[in-house]
This record gives structure tokens, C-alpha cells and sequence, in this order.
């Protein structure tokens, strides 16, 4: 384990250093406007910029990297990173941050792309799991360490930007040295939305309001924190011990999810979250340390129902159509990301800070409300998948989505818009998953090398059968050892029954 690790260290270390920046960014940013009584819209559409640039930023990274290359693409996105960040300290206005923030996103996802499909397409498929893990405990790692980092600094300097930008620079040192060989990156796969609404549509509702809540973690989290009287420090642990909590979480959590009806996981963390997040509301003054054990619980709860509602997704989509079902589910997380915190800020500018905990607790009560085991027809449900840790931020690469073990792109027909339209005529018939008979490649189609390797053994076969034996000088015949041929399995080719012809 350790030297599966070490092998992708470079690729690690840049994702620390990246997130490390983005964690730093985001706090910082909300203690600094709350410190200038910035109204909380105005916070919350800076986050929501960053999130929708990330959705919408990722086909243009593609045809970057398809056109530069994989190291040239992450050496023009970091820098754009770093220059954008810089060009905050320059102006104080607002909507030109809100764009500058947009930009970010849509160009950070570039390098998370090249990250990913790098792990992704040198990682062997028995590693893919654990190189997964060690890439998600990265991330959130970094983002805990850019959290506690804000404590060193003063909310009212802008000159903390400067950190953040260097942070951004320095990720390229670990991609620039690495020698590793470029990875081929995998064709945008587009993504039918019919299709997967008709199967997993209770998935897509879960994955939306997780994505509001974590947004709005993210970017009203801080100035929740930062009203209720917390200083610097406190903000920063505050924050960091939720993250923490949540991603340590993931493996007891999926451990309990393998053994119990996820369904019932997903409105029982959605119930405690609810319930729990009612005496933060501020009509108790509750001491700081009872807040941090109160928040730790919350990250448990929160952060584990991305991946909850994913593993319960994978349980009812044929496995041909995960890389499309990952893509959906990440856009639909993506999107309720950027709009929580557009919504959340308007509430705390209506009712002030403790509407960031009642629009928690509402959002939980509504998944215990309309996510109901009745309303799940199981009509396409396959084999129980295992639980996968998932990210505790907002998944920024559709490319992270196959690096999930559970995607198999070898037998993937997400891409194949002939296929889709097909699926969802079955889907919309109505016909069960024992009718469905989706075409597989592995089962329509042998691949090239398969082909090869079973058209050049019928050829031994019959150049051994048909060739004369070798005669000596003597002209008695050379007895020839025979050569032991490996049998080749080959499908046999169906013959249509022929009507035996009536005797006259």
C-alpha cells in the first residue's frame, strides 16, 4: 500500500497543494467581506461562481488538453489560476470578483482532469480502488490544512491572496517533474439526462440537496461561524473539524451501508442532520466546545450522503451505464452546489446567520420526506455494488467519475447515442431488467486483438492439417513431431436448421 503511494506521489502532492489553496481561498474570502459587512448574497454567488464554472469549465479543459497535451494544458491552467487569484487584490469590486471567481473554476477543472486521468489510466484495475481512496483522503486533507492555515492570517489583508496564488503555483512543480508517461485521455462522454431521470430520479434528488448543503458549507460556513462570535481561530476549527469528521467517516460509513438497506442510511443521516443542527439555530448559547462536537457530527452526517446516494444509484443502472450514471450524478450535485449558496445567502441576508442551519435542517427534513423506499421500483436494480468513499468537496472532474471502481469502461455504452435512444425505449415500455438486454461491447463485439488471436489460430490449425509430411534425401518419409497447439476458443457460428427432404 505504501509503495502504490509512493509510486503516484508527484500526482498526490499537486492535488494537496491544490486543495490546500482552494480551502485557504474559500474562508478567507468569506472572513474577509464579513469583516467589510459584505452582504451574504454577494458571498454566497462567489462560491456558487467557482461551482458553475467547475460544471460548465469542463468541456472546454478537454479540447485543451486534447489539442496541448496533458502537462502543457496543466501548465496554462495553473498559471491562469495563479493570475486570477492575483487580479482579486487589484480591484475591491464585486462583480468583477464573482467573474474572476468563475474563471477559476473553469479553469482549476482543467487540472483536475489531468490529474485524474492520470491516476485513472495508470492505475492497474485490481489498484483503482485503493489509488481512488488515496485521492479522495488528498483532497479533503488538503482542504483541512488550507482551513487551519487562515488562522496565521488577518481577515481585513488581502495580501493572504498572495499564499493562495503561490499554493496555485507551486502544484505545477510536482506535474512538471513527474515521469510519468502522458495518460490518453477519455472521449467526453454526453450525457442523456432522459435516460437516467427515468432510472434513478430519487438518486438525482438526494445528490442535488447534498450538493446545496455542501456549497453552502463551503461558502456561508465561515460567516455563520464568524457571527456567532468565533474569532480566526476558532472559525478555522470550527470548519476543519466538520471536514475532518466527514471524511474520516467514509469507511465506518460504508461498512454499515454494505450491511443495511442504503435507502433507509440515506433518510436516517438525513433525519440526525435535521434534528441535530436544530441548536445551532441561535436561540441557545451553547459553549464552543459542545459547537465542535455538534459540528463533527454534522460532517459526519452531511458528508456521507454523496456517496450513499451514489452507491444506491450504481445498485439500479446496468453496469454499461455508469460512466453516463457518474457524469449525471456529478453535474447534478455540481448544480446544487451553485445554486445553495445563491439561496442561502439570500436567507441569512433576510433573517440573518442562523438561516444557514435552518436551511440545513429543512433540506435534510426534505429528504426524509420524499425519499421513500415505495417510491423505488427496483424494475432495474443489479447485484449490491460495494460503498466507495467519495470526495467531501464538490467532485471537480467529470474524469473522477471513472476512477470509481464500480465503472467499467470496457463494457460502457454511455457514449454510443444509438444505444441510448434504444435504452430509453426499453425504459419507457417498461420492460423488465431481464428484457433488457442492453448491448454490451464484451458480448456484441470481440475486440481487435481477440479477433486476431482467434482468426490466426484457425489458420495454424488448418495449415497444420493440410501440409505434407517433409521427405529425406533417402526418400523415406521424415517423421514429423507434431507441435502442440493451444485450442483457441472459438463461438460457434449458429446454423439454421435445414427440413430433412421427404423420401420419394
Amino acid at each position: 500500500m505504501i509503495n502504490l503511494f509512493l509510486s503516484f506521489f508527484s500526482l498526490y502532492f499537486a492535488t494537496l497543494l491544490m486543495s490546500v489553496g482552494t480551502g485557504l481561498y474559500n474562508t478567507f474570502i468569506a472572513l474577509h467581506l464579513t469583516q467589510e459587512g459584505v452582504s451574504q448574497v454577494w458571498i454566497g454567488l462567489l462560491i456558487a461562481a467557482f461551482y458553475t464554472g467547475q460544471v460548465l469549465g469542463a468541456r472546454f479543459g478537454h479540447k485543451l488538453v486534447q489539442q496541448v497535451g496533458h502537462i502543457r494544458a496543466y501548465a496554462i491552467s495553473a498559471a491562469m489560476v495563479t493570475v486570477l487569484v492575483l487580479a482579486q487584490t487589484i480591484t475591491p469590486l464585486l462583480p468583477v470578483w464573482v467573474f474572476l471567481r468563475f474563471l477559476t473554476g473553469a479553469t482549476m477543472v482543467t487540472q483536475y482532469m489531468v490529474l485524474e486521468s492520470w491516476l485513472n489510466d495508470q492505475a492497474d484495475q485490481k489498484q483503482r480502488g485503493s489509488v481512488f481512496a488515496f485521492y479522495m483522503v488528498m483532497s479533503g486533507l488538503g482542504l483541512v490544512v488550507g482551513q487551519m492555515t487562515v488562522s496565521f492570517f488577518s481577515p481585513e489583508d488581502l495580501t493572504t491572496l498572495n499564499v493562495v496564488a503561490m499554493s496555485m503555483a507551486l502544484c505545477l512543480i510536482p506535474v512538471a517533474i513527474t515521469r510519468r508517461s502522458h495518460p490518453t485521455l477519455q472521449a467526453h462522454t454526453p450525457i442523456k439526462l432522459k435516460v437516467f431521470i427515468r432510472l434513478v430520479p430519487m438518486s438525482m434528488f438526494v445528490l442535488f440537496v447534498a450538493g446545496s448543503i455542501t456549497g453552502s458549507f463551503y461558502g456561508l460556513g465561515p460567516v455563520y461561524a464568524s457571527k456567532e462570535g468565533m474569532d480566526t481561530d476558532q472559525v478555522a476549527l470550527f470548519l476543519s473539524v466538520s471536514v475532518m469528521a466527514g471524511l474520516l467517516s467514509q469507511w465506518p460509513m460504508g461498512w454499515l451501508s454494505d450491511r443495511i438497506y442504503r435507502l433507509n442510511m440515506i433518510r436516517f443521516n438525513a433525519l440526525l442532520l435535521g434534528l441535530l443542527t436544530i441548536p445551532l439555530y441561535g436561540y441557545w448559547h451553547l459553549p464552543y466546545p459542545l459547537m465542535l462536537v455538534l459540528v463533527a457530527i454534522f460532517g459526519v452526517l452531511q458528508f456521507t450522503i454523496y456517496p450513499l446516494a451514489t452507491a444506491f444509484a450504481n445498485e439500479h443502472v446496468d453496469p454499461s451505464l455508469r460512466v453516463g450514471l457518474s457524469g449525471v450524478l456529478l453535474m447534478t450535485y455540481g448544480v446544487g452546489a451553485s445554486l445553495g449558496p445563491l439561496l442561502v445567502g439570500k436567507l441569512m441576508d433576510i433573517g440573518g446567520p442562523h438561516m444557514f442551519y435552518i436551511y440545513t435542517s429543512l433540506a435534510a427534513f426534505s429528504l426524509v420526506i420524499f425519499v421513500r423506499k415505495e417510491k423505488v421500483k427496483g424494475t432495474y436494480k443489479v447485484d449490491p455494488e460495494p460503498f466507495v468513499p467519495m470526495s467531501v468537496s464538490v467532485p471537480a472532474s467529470p474524469v473522477v467519475t471513472v476512477m470509481d471502481p464500480r465503472v467499467d469502461e470496457s463494457i460502457d455504452i454511455s457514449a454510443d447515442a444509438e444505444a441510448m435512444d434504444k435504452v430509453l425505449d426499453i425504459i419507457q415500455a417498461g420492460d423488465p431488467i431481464s428484457e433488457l438486454n442492453l448491448p454490451h461491447k464484451t458480448d456484441a463485439d470481440h475486440t481487435v486483438a481477440d479477433e486476431d488471436l482467434a482468426l490466426a489460430g484457425e489458420e495454424a490449425a488448418d495449415a497444420a492439417k493440410d501440409a505434407p509430411p517433409a521427405d529425406d534425401p533417402t526418400g523415406e518419409p521424415t517423421p514429423v513431431e507434431p507441435t502442440p497447439v493451444e485450442p483457441t476458443p472459438v463461438e460457434p457460428t449458429p446454423v439454421e436448421p435445414t427440413p430433412d427432404t421427404p423420401k420419394r
